[in-house]
C-alpha cells in the first residue's frame, strides 16, 4: 500500500538515481523530486560517487528530470559541493529542469553549482 496525504494522493518518497563514470567523472542521473524524504538517498548517492571512481575529478549531477527541489534538497546540494570541494572534486549540476534552475537562480546558488 502506498502512503496517501490528506488529499489520497501518493506520496513520493524517493527518487530515482542513476550512476554511471565518464573517465574522470562520477555522473548521477536524478529523475523525480529532491526533497525532505530523498535528500538522504541524493547525500548517499554522492558519498558513492566520491568513492566509486578510482581517479575522480568531477560529480556531475544531471538534473533534467527533476521535478521539485525544496529547501532541503538544495542544502544536500550545497553541502555535497563543499564536501566534494575538500577532497579535492568539483561537483556541478548539469541540465537542470526549469523549475530547478529558477530556484538555483532565485537563490544565488547557480553560480557555484552550474559552472
Amino acid at each position: 500500500m502506498t502512503p496517501q496525504q490528506n488529499t489520497g494522493r501518493p506520496i513520493h518518497l524517493a527518487i530515482e538515481v542513476e550512476h554511471s563514470a565518464r573517465g574522470d567523472a562520477a555522473v548521477l542521473l536524478l529523475r523525480g523530486e529532491v526533497d525532505y524524504a530523498s535528500a538522504p538517498q541524493l547525500r548517499e548517492a554522492i558519498t558513492e560517487a566520491l568513492g566509486g571512481v578510482p581517479v575522480l575529478n568531477r560529480i556531475v549531477i544531471d538534473m533534467a528530470g527533476v521535478t521539485m527541489l525544496d529547501s532541503t534538497g538544495l542544502g544536500t546540494l550545497v553541502v555535497g559541493y563543499r564536501i566534494c570541494n575538500l577532497a579535492g572534486v568539483r561537483l556541478t549540476v548539469r541540465k537542470p529542469s526549469p523549475f530547478v534552475a529558477r530556484i538555483l537562480a532565485m537563490t544565488g546558488v547557480d553560480r557555484t553549482l552550474t559552472h
